[in-house]
């Protein structure tokens, strides 16, 4: 069956009020990191200590630059065509605005060490033009240099196939023999990830967030941020909690911690609602341990980015930087008349959608497959009388928990849910019954288990890594297109992709919610590139 469009390349109109960022915060006119690549009317300006310097063009629209400067401001390093993982070029732009290309190919990050150099091309690792050695594995990250100036630290992924790929450990990169020395390792018992390098009091620091589950809001353990040595040795665990930390930046004089944090949902009777008094960006008093909340909920637009001083800075390449104070989520993510493509797709919940006592937490994959097949190439109701956020019947919802059968094919594998408790069939049973890292507890979405049901239930489905303009491609075809990414935390999730915005964005039918913050109302959210930040990808 061919997917109908609601508008192709005329005006949606007007989804809701537009809100200027500048109306509702006061503009960051300095860089969180000395410098930074904000949007403008030909590209992305470059702008290092609040003067810009250059402006980069990109390819296409859903692209962004990131750069990053040198401790003297002298020169700074410039990625272009971003996709929220790599770019595709590196080049250095000095104090007077004169660009000099330095390489092409799959950068993910690039450091200076005084006037030193040094970048991750995929694997490989150079340093002031010389290739030293490689790091393995899915887009390393390097964070800086250490204090010697001998090494690296950096961040290394398993190139896995499936949601683990989204599990860091931070490593030190020896540049005279090419070795990496693990510091802080993730493995079954625990999961380390939003890394960044901080200098407190002078001396080179490590933050972290620390779990042991690959999804937000997996499992029974806490979350912890984090504090390392520069030698991989534990220096500050605070902030235990039963919450998704979605992200975490330590000030330099030591004295408190900005977080954004989402509530976990753990008892459904409770509603969607139930955090919304709670989500937010908050800093914290590391003396005190008194924690003040400056942003009311999660912006997917503005993400936490520094500290001036005590106050919090968010924003995007897309979007700017603001000082966070006393701000709204939900202003800040205002949305304006679009232009654009959007087919038509019904939209499930992967919690308020789906049986009351299944804890869809790890269920964004199974329940993403389901949006793409359902009313095509499942054209009946299989549905389930669901009680919140109130009473109602979810025409869809047993597709995703009970055994089924189409095509050919019964989906009767069992797996248990994140809770640890049932044993769930349909499409949870088939795409989770794979274990992240080894663990026979741990649910997780298998990316060819994930094709194969798409394609066992009768769908044309293409995975790979796709560009945005080949996801248009298939957008237009009809076809929806569901991807693996970040989704503004590292854990892991997916959801499906529905239609685009000329800006450069992509409209989403997000299973956990607008955000990805639990609420109820995921339909149609626009979302950037960068925010997705996606690494495989099945059109079907």
């Amino acid at each position: 069956m061919t997917r109908t469009s609601l508008a192709l390349v005329v005006a949606f109109g007007t989804l809701a009020a537009a809100v200027s960022p500048a109306q509702a915060a006061e503009p960051y006119t300095d860089s969180p990191s000395k410098s930074y690549a904000v949007r403008s009317a030909n590209g992305y300006d470059v702008v290092v200590g609040g003067a810009k310097r250059a402006t980069i063009d990109v390819s296409d629209p859903a692209y962004t630059v990131r750069s990053t400067s040198s401790a003297d401001g002298s020169l700074a390093a410039v990625i272009s065509d971003f996709d929220g993982t790599h770019g595709t070029s590196l080049r250095t732009v000095d104090r007077y605005g004169k660009s000099r290309l330095v390489a092409r190919g799959s950068i993910t990050s690039a450091v200076f060490h005084g006037s030193t150099l040094a970048y991750a091309d995929g694997e490989d690792v150079v340093v002031g033009g010389v290739a030293v050695g490689k790091l393995k594995g899915r887009a390393p990250q390097l964070l800086g240099f250490t204090t010697d100036g001998t090494g690296l630290l950096a961040v290394q992924h398993p190139d896995a196939a499936d949601d683990s790929t989204y599990v860091g450990s931070l490593v030190r990169f020896d540049l005279k023999s090419g070795a990496a020395k693990p510091l802080v390792t993730s493995d079954a018992t625990a999961l380390y990830r939003d890394f960044k390098l901080v200098d407190v009091r002078g001396e080179r620091h490590v933050s972290f967030i620390k779990h042991n589950e690959v999804y937000r809001c997996g499992g029974a353990e806490p979350q912890w941020l984090g504090l390392a040595s520069e030698n991989g040795e534990i220096r500050s665990l605070v902030g235990e909690t039963k919450h998704h930390y979605r992200s975490a930046v330590w000030s330099t004089d030591g004295t408190s911690v900005a977080y954004e944090v989402m509530g976990c949902v753990s008892d459904k009777t409770l509603g969607p609602d139930q955090f919304a008094g709670f989500n937010g960006v908050y800093v914290q008093d590391l003396a005190s341990r008194k924690a003040s909340r400056v942003v009311e909920g999660l912006s997917f637009n503005y993400a936490l980015t520094g500290l001036d001083g005590a106050t919090p800075v968010i924003g995007s390449p897309q979007k700017g930087y603001v000082k966070a104070a006393g701000l709204s989520a939900a202003t800040l993510d205002g949305q304006v008349t679009t232009m654009g493509r959007l087919n038509r797709a019904e939209y499930i919940h992967q919690l308020w959608d789906t049986r009351n006592e299944f804890n869809g937490n790890s269920s964004c994959g199974p329940t993403s497959a389901v949006i793409d097949l359902v009313t095509y190439q499942l054209p009946n109701e299989f549905g389930v009388q669901v009680s919140q956020p109130s009473s109602h019947w979810s025409k869809w919802g047993r597709y995703i928990t009970d055994e089924f059968s189409n095509a050919g094919t019964t989906f009767n594998r069992s797996m248990n849910d994140w809770s640890r408790t049932g044993s769930w069939k349909g499409a949870h049973g088939w795409i989770t019954g794979y274990y992240c890292g080894g663990n026979p507890a741990r649910p997780c979405a298998s990316w060819e288990s994930e094709r194969d049901f798409l394609a066992r239930n009768g769908a044309a489905v293409q995975q790979g890594n796709f560009t945005p303009a080949q996801v248009r491609a298939f957008l237009d075809q009809g076809k929806f297109v569901i991807m693996s990414g970040t989704w503004g935390s590292t854990a892991g999730h997916l959801s499906v992709v529905i239609g685009y915005h000329d800006n450069g964005s992509f409209y989403v039918h997000d299973t956990y919610g607008a955000g990805t913050d639990g609420s109820y109302d995921g339909a149609n959210q626009l979302y950037t590139w960068n925010y997705i930040a996606p690494v495989q990808m099945w059109a079907a």
